[in-house]
């Protein structure tokens, strides 16, 4: 029986062991034992005993790239990490991935990298007229460590005086977000689900449906998987402004932006990802029917609605902004899947969504 490996316990962990238990597969986790993903896995190692992890695993792979350094470099030497290395150090550098992006041809809005917040500021009056986004190199993540400048005297005070590199990045107008979520094999065998429209709200991920937008977004993350000789799921956001796309930003793993294949899809994301780092080719990424997504944002119970599925993340603190869980809805036509989302914000989110 393969071990599977992973390092993060949260909910994408969770959710990958849940539709990974249909194959004959063990589920190992390195994360604090009261952890979702630890909660159901046939072994749990804390992250100072990450040798033990990785040598009881046949192939390791992450549900957050912001996992312990020397536990992901251990399983690269092992030569069982999936996806590579190479990938998770792109998104440990916000400037690398933008690099990335350009060194290879891929769309992405102009940008500029400097070091430390004075110079920020400076590019982004000389470049981008005071008028785009701030962002730290390092550590961002949900629309952390992002500011978006309109003249702002408050966001140059927060900025001025920061010793760390910038991206700078002018401010695209879009007409909607959009998500893929591809999926590639050890041997280099591509498949992706159709385009997603995506809410995002101050970095955050409301809800999505789909299928939405320009099929072409998949071929872009064909090239940018390619490019990475990537093994395993992933998400790539994008901005759509007329007929025009651009990565915003990718993410080497499983993504939120995909949980609506669980009940949309032949088969899910997760199903995807485990079958592929296992050696196995991706599966059917045909969607069975419109579908959308709704997290629970700082939701502090399960909800009692009147459609969708909920999953529940079991997370022992609600806090604002934070993924409590989600609910899938699914309809006849995209008219359908929205109207049960706006009906769900108004049940759940009675008093307004607070981020």
């Amino acid at each position: 029986m393969v071990s599977v490996g992973i390092m993060g316990g949260g909910q994408l962990g969770l959710m990958m062991i849940m539709e990974g238990r249909r194959l004959p597969f063990k589920f190992f986790v390195m994360d604090d034992s009261d952890s979702p993903a630890c909660m159901i896995a046939d072994k749990c190692f804390s992250p100072s005993n990450y040798k033990e992890f990785v040598d009881s695993s046949d192939v390791v792979t992450f549900e957050f790239e912001h996992v312990s350094e020397e536990a992901l470099i251990y399983a690269h030497d092992e030569r069982k990490l999936y996806p590579s290395l190479d990938a998770v150090e792109l998104k440990r550098e916000r400037y690398k991935e933008k690099e990335y992006y350009r060194n290879h041809g891929l769309p992405t809005p102009r940008f500029t990298v400097v070091r430390g917040g004075d110079e920020a500021l400076r590019t982004l009056k000389d470049e981008f007229n005071n008028y785009g986004v701030i962002k730290r190199s390092k550590g961002g993540y949900d629309g952390k460590g992002q500011y978006f400048v309109r003249g702002d005297p408050a966001v140059a005070s927060e900025v001025k005086g920061m010793d760390c590199y910038f991206v700078v990045e002018e401010f695209v107008d879009f007409d909607f977000e959009a998500s893929v979520i591809g999926v590639r094999s050890i041997r280099g065998e591509f498949s992706a689900y159709p385009p997603t429209f995506n809410l995002n709200l101050k970095g955050i991920l409301v809800y999505n449906y789909g299928p939405y937008g320009d099929p072409a977004m998949q071929e872009i993350v064909r090239k940018l998987a390619d490019s990475l000789n990537y093994v395993g799921a992933m998400g790539v956001e994008f901005f759509v402004k007329g007929s025009k796309v651009m990565i915003n930003e990718f993410a080497p793993r499983v993504h939120n932006t995909g949980h609506y294949t669980l009940d949309g899809a032949l088969f899910s994301q997760f199903d995807q990802h485990v079958n592929v780092i296992t050696g196995s080719s991706p599966l059917s990424t045909e969607v069975t029917t419109p579908s959308g997504m709704l997290n629970l944002l700082g939701v502090e119970k399960i909800p009692q609605i009147s459609e969708g599925k909920v999953y529940w993340y079991n997370k022992k603190e609600a806090r604002k902004r934070r993924k409590m869980g989600h609910i899938n809805v699914v309809g006849k036509d995209l008219a359908e899947v929205k109207g049960k989302i706006d009906n769900l914000m108004k049940q759940i989110y009675i008093k307004g969504l607070d981020l």
